[in-house]
């Protein structure tokens, strides 16, 4: 089989329109230039769950299936696509910068994302650990101890891995979070215009979901190479 085979077909994702860990591997195959055939999956019923732990023995999703391979864990299957796509990595290479990197993709997963997902559920005692995510984001985006206009300087995951909850208060009426803080303004303001890491004429935002689509559970595909 020639290089660059497998990546002429298109990757099967099950997930869930709405949640952060699928929109965070949408993201990603549109940054890295990949095809995604999306299917939206149903967690409230018996029947799609049992298809899923076939392939995700815990249930978690997203799935992603790549030919005959499946692999579940968002964090390995946006590493398996920056691998499998286009473009540079999105993991740095400098060894304190991919550190740096790791450390804000942690905090948008355990503390930023859980605290956005509490409070657009109707949670209000969620706002202030919102508020002190979005700070502590807007703190770095300034650092002078970094070069570039993203979370670590250059373009990485860690920008994906905040992406989706920032969108989500948006898509929730608390967008006045993200225009009160300059720095944070600007960064998303970029996010939704950047063109993606393949050099594709593609923009990776377009790829998140409107509030009508996570109503219906509408899981967006990508198709880049079509």
């Amino acid at each position: 089989m020639a290089i660059g085979d497998h990546l002429s077909d298109v990757k099967v994702l099950w997930g869930v329109a709405g949640c952060a860990n699928t929109s965070k591997v949408l993201l990603t195959a549109a940054e890295k230039g990949v095809d995604i055939d999306g299917r939206s999956v149903d967690v409230s019923s018996d029947v799609e769950m049992n298809d899923i732990k076939k392939f995700s023995p815990f249930g978690s999703v997203p799935v992603l299936k790549d030919v005959d391979f499946y692999i579940y864990g968002t964090e390995a299957i946006m590493s398996y696509l920056d691998d499998k796509g286009f473009g540079p990595s999105l993991v740095p290479r400098n060894g304190v910068i991919r550190a740096v990197h790791y450390q804000w993709s942690h905090i948008a997963t355990a503390h930023f994302g859980p605290a956005v997902s509490r409070l657009t559920e109707g949670d209000d005692s969620a706002m202030d650990c919102v508020k002190n995510g979005l700070a502590a984001l807007e703190a770095q985006l300034n650092s002078r101890n970094k070069r570039g206009d993203y979370i670590v300087g250059e373009f990485s995951l860690a920008d994906i891995h905040w992406a989706p909850s920032v969108h989500a208060l948006c898509l929730h009426n608390q967008e006045s979070l993200i225009d009160s803080l300059p720095g944070v303004k600007a960064w998303w303001a970029n996010m939704k215009v950047r063109k993606s890491m393949s050099k594709e004429n593609y923009v990776a935002y377009t790829v998140l979901p409107s509030l009508d689509e996570i109503r219906s559970n509408k899981l967006r595909s990508i198709s880049i190479n079509v």
